[in-house]
């Protein structure tokens, strides 16, 4: 099984070598936040994910932000663009599912696994932007909820508690282009991932409070 990519391939890639062509099914795009499911063919979802947009957009993504919000794909937006992608996953955990969610992916399983990370963009010589916070939760036909090793080792912390700590965005999107690799700064970096703690459990609250309402 492949692991969550966390530089340039982007998740319809993998879904697309197991299911085929995989399209954007929106239910909501705001400025707040794009509710979506990718599906396959069939109009089976493959993932579920719920996008919160800064409260601050950057005018330089504009022409990129355009396509999404008529319902393109995001990472392939950007890809379209010109633009390498990383993510800078936060948390994974497992997601008890609802009933819409259990009809949508076409399952009896009662758990799914679930990622969040900040999506990351970033054009030679520009400085990175992170177009959004990014919940996914995935099918069971495509990932079993269960929590590896390697989600383990993927685990970051937030983009602001980084910032805080004396990270810059390039440094983070070398530092997540170079496997994830923080151990000659690990004091900074712990100090930063336990700011972090407190952002995921009010984002996880919000995520629940939208999904559930």
């Amino acid at each position: 099984m492949e692991h969550f990519p966390l530089v340039d391939r982007l998740h319809t890639d993998v879904l697309e070598e197991k299911y085929g062509p995989i399209k954007a099914k929106v239910l909501k795009h705001s400025k707040e936040l794009r509710e979506a499911h990718l599906v396959d063919n069939m109009g089976v979802s493959r993932t579920y994910s719920l996008t919160f947009f800064p409260n601050k957009k950057e005018t330089r993504i504009a022409n990129v932000e355009k396509e999404i919000s008529k319902g393109f794909p995001i990472g392939k937006a950007f890809r379209k663009h010109g633009y390498a992608i990383r993510k800078n996953v936060v948390e994974v955990f497992i997601f008890k599912l609802t009933s819409k969610l259990k009809k949508e992916f076409k399952t009896t399983e009662k758990n799914a696994k679930a990622r969040i990370s900040e999506f990351y963009a970033k054009k030679r010589g520009d400085e990175p932007v992170v177009y959004g916070l990014v919940l996914e939760i995935y099918s069971p036909d495509f990932r079993p909820a269960v929590i590896n090793a390697v989600d383990k080792i993927q685990d970051n912390a937030f983009t602001e508690a980084l910032l805080n700590n004396g990270f810059s965005k390039e440094e983070i999107w070398q530092r997540i282009g170079n496997e994830n690799y923080w151990g000659d700064v690990k004091a900074r970096y712990m100090k930063a991932k336990k700011e972090s703690r407190a952002v995921e459990s009010i984002f996880k609250k919000k995520i629940m409070n939208y999904i559930n309402n």
